[in-house]
């Protein structure tokens, strides 16, 4: 079974199950005011994160200045179907410290924002292989739609737009060299963008997972806390709260 810590965290606030009315008043470029009370309540910035003269964070340089590389032209990111279950359960037993119930699975197929918000990498032999031939699943990322940062006020909440929630974020390692899990979580902030106007990008990382804490902190995500017990099963136990805020890069598809 899953962490218990983890589905209340999943759970509150509900996700989101349609996409948001539209607001014809506002334009498509312009998100909503990042959120203040990111999930979840921010405690005090190490010191790597405090904000600069200029105004711009370790996080946000990093950002700017990265670059990630070139999509290999045999590799296809495409959305989930029910073929792809089989595999995508393997690849995150393989690769995560917890395990997820059935229902995480079905969800992606029966609900259509999750099934919006849940992309698959797959490696092919050739190009002209694409769209012949099924392709070995080598990654993939499921999210869920927040109407909110779970944490944030009632007043900030009104404030805020939807916040994307990183589930699962898998590549199997001898794939991380191409730029694959950059261009599926890039592919996904845009359309969360454009479809349910989010103004956040959440997820948890495990303490111990200083390669993937490093991973998010080069495409601008901050810590904003510490869960203590969050892998109950792992030692140490606890997760970093990563968050990131949308900007102009997203919208500019970087």
């Amino acid at each position: 079974m899953p962490q218990s810590s983890l589905m209340t965290w999943l759970g509150k606030p509900a996700a989101v199950k349609e996409p948001p009315p539209v607001d014809t008043s506002a334009t498509k470029q312009q998100p909503a005011e990042p959120p203040t009370s990111p999930p979840p309540p921010e405690a005090a910035k190490p010191e790597h994160e405090q904000t600069r003269e200029n105004g711009s964070s370790d996080a946000e340089t990093l950002f700017l200045k990265g670059s990630k590389p070139r999509l290999p032209p045999n590799v296809e990111i495409r959305g989930p179907t029910k073929e792809d279950m089989p595999a995508f359960k393997k690849l995150n037993s393989l690769l995560l410290p917890i395990p997820y119930p059935e229902s995480f699975y079905k969800e992606i197929l029966a609900e259509p924002v999750d099934r919006s918000i849940t992309l698959m990498a797959l490696w092919h032999d050739s190009p002209s292989d694409i769209g012949k031939e099924k392709g070995r699943l080598v990654g993939a990322i499921r999210c869920r739609l927040f109407a909110h940062p779970p944490g944030a006020s009632a007043s900030k909440a009104r404030k805020t737009g939807p916040m994307l929630y990183l589930s699962t974020l898998v590549l199997l390692s001898p794939y991380r060299s191409h730029g694959i899990a950059a261009h599926m979580l890039d592919s996904l902030i845009r359309t969360a963008v454009d479809d349910y106007g989010i103004t956040s990008v959440g997820a948890h990382v495990w303490t111990a997972n200083e390669e993937g804490l490093q991973w998010y902190r080069k495409r601008g995500f901050r810590e904003v806390n510490r869960e203590t017990g969050y892998y109950r099963r792992l030692n140490p136990t606890d997760a970093v709260v990563m968050l990131r805020d949308v900007g102009v890069m997203d919208l500019a598809g970087k």
